[in-house]
């Protein structure tokens, strides 16, 4: 299993990755950068969050609906983040 901190940085990571693709896909220009800021300032905010301490959460704090529902969404983050570098990756190169 993936701990949520990880899940953070894949995604914090690809989101800011998506950010630098999206300014080369959107062709530059104000259009381009705003896009480009808006994830790459949202990966950052991934990228912080990376550190919530799950390693020094009890068991019972572990399996306590509110953490499975926060690893649930971390692994969302994480898939979706992924898939937008491809998607970005995808329209840059085709």
């Amino acid at each position: 299993m993936i701990s949520i901190e990880k899940l953070h940085l894949i995604a914090g990571f690809s989101l800011v990755i998506s950010g630098i693709l999206v300014y080369f896909t959107e062709g530059g220009g104000l259009n381009g950068l705003e896009m480009a800021l808006s994830w790459t300032i949202f990966g950052a905010m991934y990228i912080s969050m990376s550190d919530i301490g799950e390693d020094e959460m009890s068991e019972e704090k572990r399996k306590h609906p509110s953490h499975l529902i926060r690893r649930l969404f971390g692994y969302v983050g994480a898939v979706l983040s992924l898939g937008l570098i491809f998607f970005y990756l995808n329209k840059l190169f085709m």
